[in-house]
């Protein structure tokens, strides 16, 4: 059992996330019509739970990893994940323990760290000249869906992922 809490082998399981996440994103997004996208983010629920309390080099050699990953994998570019995911990472893991100790506030986090992301990302997809939808379309059509499933995914997955990440 002490292997299931090993952090290389909690480290692999949020590359596996990262891979589940794009296909609840694929299937999300082909249920409904071609201007809404919803993009799946287990991966950042792990990621608050698991980066919350380990070493700093870990946590940015990690994060820098997973970031590299992600970008190759969904963006073919290295460029905005592996800058951003250590930024939230950092921010994640100066956060103390209180925080986890309400489920509200927990959600809260997310939403705030889930923001970020996409925001961030989005801005940073604009600059780069990846995409040129503007952002009153990307909060309407991607955004504010992604949000709403987000938090969906949280209620259902929320206590699995703290009895995983949390503490390990």
């Amino acid at each position: 059992m002490a292997f299931l809490k090993n952090r290389y082998f909690l480290l692999f399981t949020l590359f596996l996330l990262m891979l589940i996440d794009g296909q609840f994103s694929y299937l999300m997004s082909s249920v409904f019509t071609y201007h809404v996208t919803i993009s799946s983010h287990l991966l950042l629920l792990a990621i608050i739970y698991f980066y919350h309390n380990q070493t700093k080099y870990f946590t940015i050699f990690s994060s820098l990893f997973l970031g590299g990953l992600y970008d190759i994998y969904y963006l073919n570019r290295i460029g905005i994940v592996i800058l951003l995911l250590p930024f939230l990472v950092i921010f994640t893991n100066s956060i103390t323990k209180t925080i986890f100790s309400s489920n509200f506030q927990t959600l809260t986090f997310f939403i705030i760290v889930l923001f970020m992301f996409e925001i961030v990302g989005d801005v940073c997809a604009v600059l780069l000249g990846m995409t040129t939808l503007t952002i009153a379309n990307f909060i309407a059509y991607g955004f504010a869906p992604t949000l709403i499933f987000n938090i969906l995914l949280y209620l259902i997955f929320q206590k699995l992922f703290k009895k995983v990440y949390f503490n390990a």
